[in-house]
């Protein structure tokens, strides 16, 4: 078994990258894996395997519109010059050629979705590729059971849907310190991760003693930073700190870690957090949030935009040492339905390998 992926490149810093890599890299300990870019910026961010063969359509990007038919043509010759059995298609826009390029050499293709159905961020080639995958592709994975719900409701899908959830990155060992007196939210400064509704609840949060001594700590880098440091100006105890590489060293210092997006595929930085055993308190954002945290045992979901009980729940966790050492414990239990060895296995039944 022969088995490629497509994505854009794999320079990345964002999740989808982060999870290609783990994925790659497990299955190149059971199969022969190949990576096609659509051009190349480098090497893996997060590293892989030298095993995995990397090849790239072009030297720098090309309109998916105007030279879809040399996209798609490039691809088609990669495929044959690698011996693809199968090609994983990066995320749905990708699927505006990749797919084409599949069924012109006879192989199977799965396209690998890494957002909701519901969200295409006003790009109508993820809107137009996700028409494609539902009616052309022989699978799409979703990374969540609800997204499946959506694709059925969305597209009327002919391909099989699968879903199989992002798996745990690995990370230095961290030793939750329910001492910590840290409410830690991280994430790109965009309005999908919703840090002015955060700021909105720390306003009621700080207004009642139990979070004396608690500090909201907003951790990344994005075009809002300016809007939300105004924002915050009235509010006390709020620090604004630059993206973190080795994330390990924040969860060490986390007391509680929130979330309060807009919408989601499925959030790396919860499945983190769930494995360093960080209780959560999250809005039921669409999707990810509520197939990740248990409520009432590894963390809170809350309400979507109910600021007034996203509030009132992460002053619980502040007020109660014992719940959070039971929500952490609990917590990185449910981790182990997202390992590596777990998330590997269903790719390998996937592709029947």
């Amino acid at each position: 078994m022969r088995v490629g992926f497509l994505i854009q490149h794999i320079n990345g810093l964002g999740g989808t990258e982060r999870t290609a890599c783990a994925v790659m890299n497990g299955l190149a300990d059971h199969t022969s894996v190949a990576l096609i870019e659509l051009y190349s910026q480098g090497p893996a961010v997060y590293g892989l395997d030298q095993r995995v063969q990397t090849v790239s359509l072009f030297n720098k990007h090309v309109s998916m519109v105007s030279g879809w038919a040399r996209l798609v043509w490039r691809c088609y010759r990669q495929i044959r010059a690698l011996r693809l059995d199968v090609l994983v298609v990066v995320e749905s826009t990708h699927a505006f050629y990749g797919v084409a390029a599949c069924k012109l050499a006879g192989i199977r293709c799965i396209v690998w979705e890494h957002f909701n159905c519901n969200v295409d961020l006003g790009k109508r080639k993820r809107k137009w590729g996700r028409q494609i995958a539902a009616r052309w592709a022989d699978t799409v994975v979703t990374l969540t059971k609800r997204d499946i719900t959506l694709w059925r409701k969305n597209m009327t899908p002919k391909a099989e849907l699968v879903c199989i959830p992002n798996m745990v990155p690995a990370l230095p060992p961290v030793h939750y310190d329910p001492d910590a007196r840290s409410v830690v939210a991280i994430g790109r400064l965009t309005p999908q991760k919703g840090f002015d509704r955060l700021l909105e609840a720390w306003s009621r949060i700080t207004q009642d003693v139990r979070a004396k001594g608690w500090v909201l700590q907003i951790i990344g880098s994005g075009p809002d930073l300016k809007k939300l440091e105004e924002q915050a100006a009235p509010l006390v105890n709020v620090q604004f700190l630059p993206a973190q590489k080795d994330v390990s060293v924040v969860y060490a210092r986390t007391g509680i870690l929130v979330s309060t997006s807009r919408y989601e595929g499925l959030p790396m930085v919860l499945l983190e957090a769930c494995a360093a055993g960080i209780p959560i308190v999250s809005f039921d954002c669409e999707t990810g949030p509520t197939e990740i945290i248990v409520s009432g045992q590894t963390g809170f979901l809350v309400p979507d935009g109910d600021t007034a009980c996203f509030a009132q729940d992460v002053l619980k966790l502040m007020d109660d040492r014992d719940l959070r050492r039971s929500f952490s414990t609990a917590a990185q239990t449910r981790a182990n339905a997202f390992s590596r060895n777990s998330i590997i296995e269903k790719w390998l039944h996937l592709l029947d390998v």
